[in-house]
């Protein structure tokens, strides 16, 4: 019965998820023979009402509803909830190697194609690929990249090498010039809060998710403790002497703060510093048309800066990193949490990918990080994987990683080309690094890497 499959594959999908840490409940096999047996005896009612009849307690968790209306849809079941359907991730496609059919010369914005043609190898349409001077992708010597939606075709780096370096100095410069007229009109309040919500909305449930993940993470030490200065416990060490001199409160025990009575002694909590590295590099922007990254890293972004907001438990730091510097602020512990200031910082960061030049400052912004970090903090690297590129060893990027003890480093992979994503989170031990090529599994993530960072 092909209702019956139907079933069995929606099982699977919720028995998966719950195994991911995504859903809490373990939609069990009791539930899918509860919804046959109500079709059985009424039949009327659809597959529709009988799932209904399932998860009428889940309708009290809206998170829960909304993550069991997306596994159900995903096999044509419609399940009644507010939540937003899923988005169709655009297939943008490589368009090959191109030729330009002119030489570089000076750069240049380009002529706007109100039509939006796609053009190849030229020197005259912003947007366009594959050719000279012009604001575009894949090109040599324009000043900056401009994503007009087409295939992009693509320069050999031999090619780009015959780019002056008189026109590459220009062409630095505009994009400097263009980098800072783009963060003035931000920060002037021109937001589109259509812009914000079509980010929002991609990972509302995420967010939530990541919430509830988070409840009950604490830092092992805000529970038990080393509580000195006691009448009983065993012996403190550093407290030998004044035991030989008849002091009685020379034991040490684990314990909650709230137990240690001596003011003197009293512990005050400070909140888990969490310090966000963003990649806003040229490549970033360059394949996102590619795969996403550079969407999913604004989503990641969007869904820390919510998730964290009023929890206090926590410090969140975004830093930026591109081919210009490797220290971007993008985030601090002022920063307002208002959806106009969260905009600013996304749309900041695309600017900087769009019109920083090429290059890459992943292992100085991982250094810099672990030598301000302190105890207890977590570094998190939000970074595609185009380390090759720009011949950055891997056991350098984990030797940084791990050189200071008590700093949580974690690399988060959202981008990258054939197995070298994988590749290079196998090369960084003790599962410091990890790949997600899907929203949907970033709160997950984020969620076992704080976890890792609070015991």
């Amino acid at each position: 019965d092909m209702m019956i499959q139907s079933l069995v594959r929606i099982w699977q999908d919720l028995r998966e998820a719950h195994e991911k840490g995504v859903m809490a409940y373990p939609f069990s096999v009791r539930e899918a023979v509860s919804v046959v047996r109500h079709l059985n005896e009424f039949p009327s009612d659809g597959i529709e009402g009988a799932v209904e009849n399932v998860i009428a307690f889940d309708r009290l968790d809206t998170v829960v509803l909304k993550q069991l209306a997306k596994v159900f849809a995903h096999h044509g079941v419609p399940v009644s909830t507010n939540a937003k359907s899923d988005r169709t991730p655009r297939e943008a496609i490589e368009g090959g190697i191109s030729t330009p059919r002119t030489r570089a010369s000076k750069p240049k914005h380009g002529k706007i194609d109100e039509k939006n043609d796609p053009h190849v190898g030229g020197n005259t349409w912003a947007g366009g690929s594959g050719g000279s001077d012009t604001a575009g992708l894949g090109g040599r010597g324009g000043p900056y990249r401009l994503d007009s939606g087409h295939p992009v075709h693509q320069v050999s780096e031999q090619m780009k090498a015959e780019v002056s370096e008189a026109a590459q100095r220009e062409a630095k410069a505009m994009a400097k010039a263009a980098l800072q007229k783009k963060l003035k009109e931000l920060n002037m309040g021109k937001l589109d809060w259509e812009r914000y919500e079509s980010i929002h909305s991609h990972v509302e449930l995420q967010i939530q998710q990541l919430q509830v993940m988070l409840k009950d993470i604490r830092r092992r030490k805000e529970e038990r403790i080393w509580l000195k200065r006691q009448s009983t416990g065993e012996i403190d060490d550093s407290r030998l002497v004044d035991a030989l001199a008849g002091e009685k409160d020379v034991f040490k025990r684990r314990g909650k703060p709230s137990e240690n009575n001596n003011n003197n002694n009293s512990q005050t909590m400070e909140p888990i510093v969490i310090k966000v590295l963003v990649d806003i590099s040229a490549s970033m922007y360059r394949f996102n048309g590619f795969d996403g990254r550079l969407q999913r890293s604004l989503e990641a972004t969007l869904m820390l800066m919510e998730a964290l907001k009023e929890d206090k438990r926590f410090q969140l730091n975004i830093i930026g990193h591109s081919g210009d510097s490797a220290d971007i602020p993008l985030v601090n512990g002022e920063t307002p949490h208002d959806p106009k200031t969260q905009l600013r910082v996304l749309e900041t960061m695309v600017a900087h990918a769009q019109y920083c030049f090429s290059g890459d400052s992943t292992l100085e912004a991982i250094q810099l990080a672990v030598s301000q970090a302190h105890e207890g903090d977590l570094i998190l690297v939000i970074s595609d994987a185009n380390l090759e590129r720009y011949h950055i060893d891997p056991e350098e990027v984990s030797s940084l990683m791990h050189a200071k003890k008590g700093v949580h480093t974690h690399l988060v992979l959202i981008g990258g080309f054939g197995e070298e994503p994988l590749n290079l989170a196998r090369s960084i031990p003790n599962e410091r690094a990890q790949v997600c090529l899907d929203s949907s599994e970033l709160p997950l993530i984020i969620k076992n890497i704080i976890a890792s960072a609070a015991k």
